[in-house]
């Protein structure tokens, strides 16, 4: 999870996902479930980006533990 790392894409993905949740709400009267819509707020307002890594990713897909370390080494070479 990353702060300020979001691209203008998503934010506005996450904005409409926004105004969806909170016009169900109105829509249907459940003026709570509206609430729903705070964590998509702030993850928006914070710039957060919840994409891993390309160590995080290869570490993931990495099953025996001597192997790991080989793709840490080539992870640093190819940078």
């Amino acid at each position: 999870m990353k702060f300020l790392d979001l691209n203008i894409t998503t934010l506005m993905l996450r904005f409409y996902l926004l105004m969806a949740i909170v016009i169900a709400a109105g829509f249907s009267g459940y003026w709570s479930l509206a609430l729903l819509a705070l964590p998509v707020f702030f993850s928006a307002l914070m710039g957060i980006s919840f994409s891993r890594t390309k160590m995080e990713k290869r570490n993931s897909t990495v099953k025996a533990p001597g192997m790991q370390k080989q793709a840490h080494k080539e992870f640093e070479i190819s940078k």
